[in-house]
This record gives structure tokens, sequence and C-alpha cells, in this order.
């Protein structure tokens, strides 16, 4: 699945599912991968890309592949510099894990200590405040303004900061829950700024991209920079990006050529070195790839987010590493700490497709000729915990709040022990087993490491946590009762609109018997008409979200335009007419008229108000995408 961040620019960087490769097309040799990489930019209007494949001592292979300038027939070469998103984000934690090896800050100290000047708001700050350690601060990721800033000129760190303020609210008890976030980095920076005396991108500049030999990184589009960046295209293929100021600098800025991420990934296979010079302790290197912060890690190791940096399941290998992406570019940044071996990718082009096919080669490549790791034996599960544990559960850790009144509906997991081990199913598609690791931690049946914690209660509240986000259990009946409320609204919203043309005929042609007042149809119409609109100018605002296809979608949702205007009016105007529907059709409940069309329209009136009420709770109404 294309993962764009769900949203633009900055941070795709989710993870990237492995994908069963075709033994029988798996490459053997460099130029065997590199004509497979041919295929794939050929076959995705991708128009280049630029790959490292590293061992621990030595760069395998660097180099370009397709055209970095479409227009100029300027090809992609290893020192093409690629734009590479949230992979920037690593850097944050490695300037906060060197300041802490010399002793200057710990990741355990909170962020009102260093920098109190940082806006946020935490309900829980007394007993759980925010700490520099956290990426499950619980904050909404940054808003769709946020996304949309572009200055001429790069704006400072704490202007970005200022900007983002309304985003950083603490949603739930900090540590509790994991959630993807992209202000967390930029508050880290804004401690390492405090703590160095110096801006961010010159401490990175200075302590990590010059001994590291990351000569062409940078954060920032100089004359030289842009002589050497890749244009990013459109998913045709010829059409440019033109450049993104990005406000959070330290979530996605950086600059970087496939010669500067080979020595990169090498540094972290050499667990903190590189060329003989010891930058960071291998255990600050272990520290980034180690989940500490959410409540699965006091059951054992789960393979998860660490800092910025995820465990990426390949079968049974583990690589670590990030993903990253804006409008119009991709990476993909991993390595098997215990083999060796790693690599880097960049394209310019958003089509996650590309990303995803041509990662899998190279990990194909990678592991081919690697012995695979054994799999744990499977542990006990009590019989109590079982029955504990079975049922329905709810999607609780949203990244964007605004998504959350959807994806809550359709981000629903089924539970349900077997005799040798666990399945799960959201809404009854998507059907993976498990096999216990611990009576409590979980992994895929092809895969070494655990991925799925079954929590101690909280509260009361039964809790399961997967690498990416935390579940609630649920009654059935509360499942059911969504989704049979969603099919019997959307039924009778197509009813109401599709019989609409054909009783507004007869009434025109005069053969409508026992019509009624006239509003007891029109308005219940009306306001299934405008709740359809509103659910296809959203589906308008995901698609730029989810597929990236122009830039101007990104713009269009950030500030006040004709679709997030439209959007508001019609999140007013829906519930307003929902409920005058109601009472009107309750005022004509003696009316002279088929009584068959006024209980439709009864029917209708109540289902419309019953989705008001629902966009009311979730804050749907007069809802203000630039706010």
């Amino acid at each position: 699945m294309k993962r764009f961040m769900t949203v633009l620019l900055l941070s795709v960087a989710a993870t990237w599912p492995a994908l069963a490769a075709d033994r029988k097309s798996e490459p053997k040799s460099i130029p065997e991968l590199q004509a497979a990489i041919e295929a794939v930019l050929k076959e995705t209007k991708t128009p280049g890309a630029a790959v490292a494949i590293v061992s621990r001592d030595k760069a395998e292979w660097m180099a370009g592949i397709g055209k970095a300038n479409v227009a100029a027939n300027k090809p992609v070469t290893a020192d093409t510099l690629f734009r590479i998103g949230s992979v920037s984000k690593s850097f944050a934690a490695l300037a906060a894990l060197r300041l802490q090896e010399e002793g200057k800050l710990k990741l355990a100290d909170t962020v009102r200590q260093w920098v109190p000047e940082v806006a946020f708001t935490n309900p829980w700050g007394a007993t759980d405040p925010v700490r520099l350690v956290q990426h499950t601060t619980g904050f909404d990721d940054i808003h769709l303004r946020e996304y949309a800033h572009n200055e001429p000129t790069p704006i400072a760190l704490k202007d970005a900061l200022a900007f983002g303020a309304p985003s950083r609210v603490c949603r739930w008890r900090p540590g509790s829950r994991m959630a993807y976030c992209n202000s967390g980095p930029a508050v880290l920076a804004a401690v390492v700024e405090r703590v160095s005396g110096q801006r961010f991108e010159d401490y990175v500049a200075k302590h990590l991209f010059e001994p590291l030999h990351m000569d062409t990184a940078s954060y920032f589009c100089t004359p030289e920079v842009e002589r050497r960046l890749a244009e990013l295209y459109r998913p045709d293929g010829f059409t440019p990006y033109p450049y993104w100021h990005i406000a959070y600098r330290p979530t996605g800025a950086v600059n970087a050529s496939a010669r500067d991420m080979a020595n990169y990934v090498r540094f972290y296979l050499q667990r903190g070195s590189l060329h003989g010079t010891q930058l960071l302790r291998p255990s600050s290197i272990e520290r980034m790839e180690t989940t500490e912060t959410l409540p699965s890690a006091k059951l054992g190791t789960v393979a998860g987010y660490g800092l910025y940096n995820y465990a990426i399941l390949e079968g049974s290998f583990v690589f670590r590493g990030h993903g990253g992406g804006l409008m119009g570019g991709l990476t993909d940044m991993a390595y098997l700490p215990d083999h060796g071996r790693g690599y880097a990718v960049m394209i310019n082009s958003g089509n996650g497709k590309a990303l995803f096919k041509i990662t899998n080669l190279i990990r194909s490549y990678v592991i081919r000729d690697l012995p695979a790791p054994a799999l744990p034996p499977a542990a006990s599960v009590p019989i109590e915990l079982q029955r504990h544990i079975d049922g329905y559960y709810q999607f609780i850790s949203p990244r964007e709040q605004w998504l959350y009144p959807l994806v809550r509906l359709l981000n629903i997991k089924k539970l349900s022990f077997t005799v040798d081990g666990l399945a799960t199913s959201t809404l009854g598609l998507h059907r993976e087993r498990w096999a216990p690791v611990t009576e409590r931690l979980f992994r895929r049946e092809n895969q070494s490491a655990p991925a799925l914690a079954l929590l101690p209660d909280t509260d009361g509240k039964v809790l399961i946590q997967f690498a990416w986000g935390t579940f609630q259990q649920v009654s059935p009946l509360m499942v059911w009762a969504q989704l049979v409320g969603m099919v019997l609204v959307a039924l009778l919203m197509l009813s109401a609109i599709l019989f609409a043309p054909i009783w507004g005929l007869r009434m025109l042609l005069g053969k409508l018997q026992n019509a009624g007042p006239l509003a007891v149809r029109v308005l219940p119409l009306l306001s299934a008409v405008l709740l359809a609109a509103f659910d296809g100018l959203f589906a308008i605002g995901l698609r730029g979200l989810i597929t990236a296809d122009r830039i101007d979608d990104l713009f269009i949702l950030g500030v006040p335009s004709w679709l997030t205007v439209s959007i508001l009016f019609v999140s007013i105007a829906f519930p307003l007419t929902a409920v005058v529907s109601l009472y009107v059709v309750y005022r004509a409940r003696a009316a002279d008229m088929n009584r068959m069309a006024y209980w439709h329209s009864v029917l209708v009136a109540l289902a419309m108000v019953a989705v008001a009420v629902y966009h009311g709770y979730w804050g749907l109404i007069g809802l203000r995408l630039w706010a």
C-alpha cells in the first residue's frame, strides 16, 4: 500500500510491509538487479533512482539509474542529491545521543526543562511530563496548515515551532500509546540548539555529516545543492514539483546522495563508527533501535519504533532503518545489524508502487545468500488469558485526529485464539496468524520478532499494541451496531437520492397521488445530498493526501480554498438541515400523504440526525482544515 504519510510531504515513512518475492525472479547479481530496477522505473513512469548497497566494511554498489532531470536529459549518478524526507529524523536522535554521551543532557530530561518557550499542552504534565526520549507524546500529527507552510526562504526553527503550536496537544498520557508524529524531531532539535549553543543544522553538519563524510548532504537548497539536486516529479514522470521549503527541517529536509547514504548506512553497521573513528558508542546505536517508552517494553523486546529508527520485518530477517517521502520523492534506508549488510534507495517520484517493488528487489538481493534466522519456539498462553483477550478491538491511537472519526470505524480487529496460536482480522479481511513468543508477545508465523503485545489491563481496559498502533477491546454489540448503522445510513441516503428523480418527475406530471407536504420529501433529501457532498469533498481531500498526485492538493487542504471552504460550509449546512428535516416530518405526522413515502422520509431524517450527532461528537461540524 502506498504510504505517503497520510499525508504528504514529510513522512511517508512509516513502514513498507514485506512482500513475498517471486523466488524465480530474484536478482543474483548487480547487473540483474540494475536491469530489474530499470524495468520498474519504466513500468511506473518513475524518472530515476539512486541506490547504495553496502556491507559493514565497504560499499558494494553505488549507482544512479534513469534521469535526474527529464527535460535536460540529465542522468542520475551516485552523487546526485535526493530529498530523503523522514529519514532526516534520525539525525535529531543522533545529535541528542551524542550530547547525552558528553553528559550535557539526558534523554529522560523533560522538554520543559530545556525549552520552556516551546508551547504544547499536556493535561498529565504533573505526573507524566513529555520527555526528550518520547516519540509517544500523544501529540496530534502536524496540521495541514503546517504541511502547506511554504515561505520563499527557509524559516527559523523557533518560528516553525511557534506556528505549529496548536497541533502539539497530548491526547493521551505520554508514553501510553504509539502514534507517528512529525513535530517530535523538531522539538528535540530545539533542545539540541539550546544545549549546544548552535543552530541545529550547523551542529549536525559539523558533528555528523562531516565525520561521516556525507560531503554533499545539506538541509538547505544552496546554488551548489540545486546544481546537484534531482528534480522531483508528478506521477506522469515529466512534470516537476517546485522546491518546497519545509518548515520543520529536522523532520524531513535533508538532501543526500547515494554516496552520502552509503557511509550513513555503514555507520550503523559499524555500531557508531566509520573509517576507524568512533562517533557514538555502540550502546547509543542500540538505544536508537530499541522501543523503550511504550507499555510493551515491559513485556520484552518488540519490533517497533525506537528513536526515529524502526524494525522492518522481511520474513525471519529483521532490518532496522527508516523511510521518507516528500511530494515527488520517496526514500528507504535499512540495514541488518547482525549480518553487516544494508542499503539506501531514493526515487524522484511519489509512486509508492515503484519504491515498493524496488525495495523488495534490493532486500531480496541483500539476503540472497544468507541463512534465514531460526524462528523462536512457540510459547504457551494460559487458557484464562486467551478467554480474556478473545474479542474485538478498536483503534485508539490515531496519527491525525481529524481523520479519526473515519479511521475508528474502519480499523476494527478481531482476535481469536486457535489451537496453534492467535488469529487476527480487520473487518473480516486481512487475516493473519500469530505464534506466541511469550504468553503476551506474538510474532507473525513467518517472522522471528514479536510485533503484537497483549498489554496488562489499564484502568480496567483490555489493550493490545501493534508496532504502529494501540487498540482497545470493545463489545461485539458495539462493533456490529456500528457496521449495521453505517450500512443502513448508506442505504437510506442512497435511496433518498435515487428515488428523488422518480417522485419528482411524477409530481411534475401530476401523477403523484397523496403527495403530502413537499417539505416532508425535500428536506430529508436535502440533508442526504449534503451528507453525500460532505463525503465526496472529504474523499477529494483524502485522495490528495494519500496519493500525493498534485502538490496543489496539499496547498488546497492547508489553506482557505474552494475545497476547504466548501467542506466548512457543508459541514454546517448538513446538521442544520438534518435537524430541520426531523422537525418537519414530526410536524407532518398526521398529514394526508402516502404512508410508505412518509415513513421513508422519517427514516432518512432519523439517519441523518444520527450522523449529525456523530459529526458533532467528533468535531466535524464547522470543520476548518486550514486551522
